[in-house]
């Protein structure tokens, strides 16, 4: 299998050079052979006109390159200043220099504009701020080349605007970055040039101005006249009901319907309650009051298993935190040793003879089956959230 195949790209100071493409075209192989993660079997690779080789991470931080994956790469039980200068700590009569290091994380941290202790530990800060940690991070190792995986995939609005603005200022700082998104209405906004790429091969590199419909067709290789066709389904009776649905302090009398065929959003700012709600429907949170049926049958409260016997699935907002187990394979998770299936408590043997989807089935399709022994750790994010899916689903999914 190929995975890249004769791509040509190229990155200018001071410019923001959007990468395009469908999930599996290549962009998360591309990005880590510039990160030294993986090596390329042809091609070459100048930085200044100059032929360099990549072989690991070191080779691309002496180049001035820095990546920011969609999973962040932060320790989160050290502080905010650890985590910046990991492995780089200044040292003092061969101590570490705390009051140094974290004086220079505050220069940093005010540089992207966030406003967070140098003491405070990681896992305390919220999405948005370990964004600008990273970035931050990424500056520290005096950065040429900055590349960006999907860095708004769970950002709000204001979030992504004052991310834009740290961005245009790393750009007029003379930073080349690399920019991949699937929101094409961010291309216009943010970007220079996009090169597009589909299936392993680039296809073209247009303006950042280039109509959406156009950046589509590149994406896909043919015309699309509506990317949303509004198709309406014939809906049943109730399948789930919500009433009344009441935790103390964090949601109050929540009721709704979801019909056989049918799909309703539940839309709200952040902090509202959305989350809270459906982890509590699923069983993975308390309520005080209310009540959750499947077909007219009452749910017990706070019972996962009995929300998946009822036909219940979830797919939770943290996939890799909440809704894998990253030491097992694609296989073992998705199989009848999944939370599809009977639960595995520590300590107790899972059946190993389940064999996944067949490839070039439905399920293997859907779910970009990499391998069957593959680790999720190892695993693209985007592969990690079709897995997720997987195996957040009841043996027979309803709602």
């Amino acid at each position: 299998m190929v995975a890249l195949d004769g791509v040509d790209f190229d990155l200018r100071r001071g410019e923001v050079h959007v990468l395009l493409g469908e999930n599996g075209a290549g962009k998360s192989t591309l990005i880590k052979m510039l990160s030294g993660a993986y090596r390329p079997d042809g091609g070459r690779v100048l930085a200044g006109g100059e032929e360099v080789r990549i072989h690991d991470a070191q080779d691309s931080a002496r180049l001035g390159i820095a990546t920011i994956y969609q999973e962040f790469n932060l320790v989160p039980d050290l502080t905010v200043a650890e985590n910046i200068f990991l492995g780089r700590q200044p040292r003092r009569l061969g101590m570490i220099d705390r009051k140094r290091m974290e004086a220079d994380a505050a220069v940093l941290l005010e540089r992207v504009g966030v406003n967070v202790s140098p003491r405070a530990r990681v896992r305390e800060l919220g999405i948005a701020r370990l964004q600008m940690v990273e970035i931050a991070k990424a500056l520290s190792l005096d950065t040429r080349v900055l590349i960006m995986d999907e860095p708004t995939a769970v950002l709000t609005s204001e979030e992504v605007e004052k991310l834009f603005s740290i961005v245009r200022q790393l750009r007029a700082d003379g930073v080349g970055i690399v920019f991949i998104t699937h929101h094409l209405e961010e291309i216009a906004a943010i970007g220079d040039r996009v090169t597009v790429i589909r299936d392993g091969k680039s296809v073209g590199q247009v303006p950042a101005s280039t109509p959406e419909d156009e950046l589509v067709r590149l994406m896909v290789g043919r015309s699309i006249e509506q990317q949303y066709p509004r198709e309406r389904a014939d809906t049943g009776a109730a399948l789930l009901s919500v009433e009344g649905l009441t935790r103390d302090g964090v949601f109050h009398d929540i009721s709704f319907e979801v019909r056989a065929g049918e799909v309703v959003g539940i839309a709200g700012l952040v902090g509202a309650g959305r989350t809270e709600v459906v982890r509590a429907v699923f069983g993975a949170d308390p309520y005080d009051q209310g009540t959750i049926t499947v077909a007219g049958d009452r749910v017990p409260k706070h019972d996962v298993n009995a929300a998946m016997t009822a036909g219940i699935g979830l797919v939770p907002e943290d996939r890799k935190g909440q809704g894998l187990v990253l030491d097992q394979s694609v296989e073992r998770r998705t199989s009848g040793s999944s939370p599809c299936g009977p639960r595995p408590t520590a300590g107790s043997s899972t059946s190993r003879g389940s064999a996944p989807p067949p490839r070039g089935s439905r399920s293997s399709w859907a779910y970009g089956w990499p391998d069957s022994a593959s680790r999720y750790g190892r695993c693209p994010a985007a592969t990690s959230r079709r897995s997720s899916s997987a195996s957040g689903c009841s043996p027979t999914p309803r709602c």
